[in-house]
């Protein structure tokens, strides 16, 4: 095994993995061809087309009350749910066409590739897998995707000069899939005040449906303040009579989104935070924080990080012995690369809990879903390791964004950055690996959240010297267009 790919054993959320050139700042470039469709002809909804490509039940709705989506004859461009761009609010230099061409559609994306978060490169790998698949199906009104990365070690500064970068050379259309919290909030304002849009988020914070003040940036994963509202309805139902909780928390906007959440949704009720642990990035492991929470005695202990700290904590909790149910971020979630480290020590990780809304393309579950199947085929065809689940979290991510592509290329004017902005905050597609019951969907200035759903499931182990699989626990609760946007949630939240 390489020096990678050991790296991204002990790396970042459920979402990543596998560093590229470990240390490395260098460009990477892939083209690939741009749509979550094919140009080939449709399948019923919820299949895939001959080629494999996903299909929806119906193209989404490209007008409204006879208004087509798209450019006005004002110049400016409306899209679903009232949602509008004004290219003369812009800056003078800006292009609306800037990174697209006849045949190409460029976008950049800032990621870890070093560091202790390297592990998300994969994400970035899978993509480019994904993309790399639609090339050979001709892609979407003729388009090829081509993505730029470059690491930024998981730090927020590294990560705002790789954009001023990427914003300056004014050759992209848009940024994709930027990971991390504090690494987004450090450039939002740059992207939106330069009408750049920043398109799916890696990461779940609520900030990213600040459709007012923010309207060229957007998200795509659960959010992390409904994952902790999830979290207490959960606790509510397992512990009626009360239960003491604590949790580990990551020092940063992204452990502090979840803790707001939680501590907010524990009030009235007969739930007791008795501790809350903070650790930093640059933790050597989470020994102390995990003897002061063994003190406490808690009935529920909650793992609000990310990274090789999901398996430190896991395996904390099992060295231990500590009798608490455990709930862990839905960043934790990569079984082949955060519990086959704990099986590596002689741990399990067993019986721990999380809220999903994917289908895992190695649960025994999904084995004849035509899109799984469509991963591990093509996945394994490219060479890669098709059991690498982190490589499927960038076919999600690219899924999103071809379809977000194909989208606007339907709107008036064509394809272009304006239109780009209507489709991400349009978008209404079943995604292949939702689970079933959820649903994707944004609605302009009204729902700025494109998933608010999710069930809950339990890590359970037959053998403890294999790899073990999350059963169903609850049915998928779907909560879809009860956030809003980033406004109503700050006033129903009281922030």
């Amino acid at each position: 095994m390489s020096a990678r790919r050991r790296a991204a054993l002990a790396a970042f959320t459920g979402l990543a993995l596998i560093a590229s050139a470990c240390g490395s700042s260098t460009k990477t470039t892939s083209t690939t061809a741009a749509g979550a469709g094919t140009t080939k002809a449709a399948a019923p909804a919820g299949t895939t087309t001959s080629a494999g490509a996903a299909t929806t039940a119906a193209a989404t709705s490209t007008s409204v009350a006879g208004v087509k989506y798209g450019k006005q004859a004002d110049g400016t461009y409306l899209g679903p749910g009232n949602f509008k761009i004004d290219p003369k609010a812009c800056p003078a230099d800006w292009n609306i066409t800037q990174g697209i061409t006849d045949k190409e559609f460029k976008v950049f994306l800032s990621l870890p590739t070093s560091g202790p978060l390297a592990g998300f490169g994969l994400i970035a790998d899978g993509a480019r897998s994904y993309f790399k698949y639609l090339d050979t199906q001709g892609g979407v009104a003729g388009h090829s995707i081509v993505v730029d990365s470059k690491d930024d070690g998981y730090d927020a500064a590294r990560t705002k000069a790789n954009v001023d970068e990427a914003l300056a050379a004014k050759s992209y259309a848009a940024l994709f899939l930027t990971l991390g919290t504090p690494n987004n909030l450090a450039i939002w304002d740059g992207t939106n005040k330069e009408c750049m849009p920043q398109l799916l988020n890696g990461t779940g914070a609520a900030q990213w449906g600040d459709v007012d003040a923010h309207p060229w940036t957007t998200g795509m994963q659960l959010d992390y303040s409904t994952e902790a509202l999830l979290w207490v309805e959960w606790m509510k139902q397992t512990f009626p009579s009360g239960a003491k909780v604590a949790a580990i928390t990551y020092n940063n906007d992204f452990g502090k989104s979840y803790d707001t959440a939680m501590k907010s949704a524990i009030k009235g009720t007969n739930l007791t935070l008795v501790d809350d642990e903070l650790h930093e990035a640059t933790a050597p492991n989470l020994t102390n924080q995990f003897t002061n929470i063994e003190a406490k005695s808690p009935d529920v202990i909650l793992i609000q990080t990310t990274g090789a700290f999901c398996t430190q904590a896991m395996a904390e909790v099992e060295k231990r012995s500590l009798k608490a149910k455990v709930m862990m971020s839905g960043t934790c979630g990569s079984i082949s690369q955060f519990f086959k480290p704990l099986v590596d020590q002689g741990l399990t990780g067993k019986d721990t809990y999380i809220l999903q809304y994917l289908k895992d393309v190695n649960d025994p579950e999904w084995a004849n879903d035509d899109f799984v199947k469509l991963f591990h085929a093509t996945a394994k065809a490219q060479g890669l390791d098709d059991k690498q689940s982190t490589y499927a979290t960038g076919w999600i991510f690219a899924w999103f964004l071809a379809e977000i592509v194909r989208l606007a290329s339907t709107y008036e004017g064509g394809l272009n950055r304006a239109n780009l902005m209507l489709a991400a905050r349009g978008i209404q597609d079943p995604m292949p690996l939702d689970l079933p019951g959820v649903t994707n969907k944004m609605n302009g200035m009204t729902d700025a959240y494109l998933n608010e759903a999710a069930r809950v499931a339990q890590y359970k182990v037959t053998d403890p010297k294999t790899l073990g699989t999350f059963i169903k626990v609850t049915d998928v609760i779907n909560k879809e267009g009860s956030l809003g946007t980033y406004a109503k949630f700050k006033a129903s939240s009281g922030g």
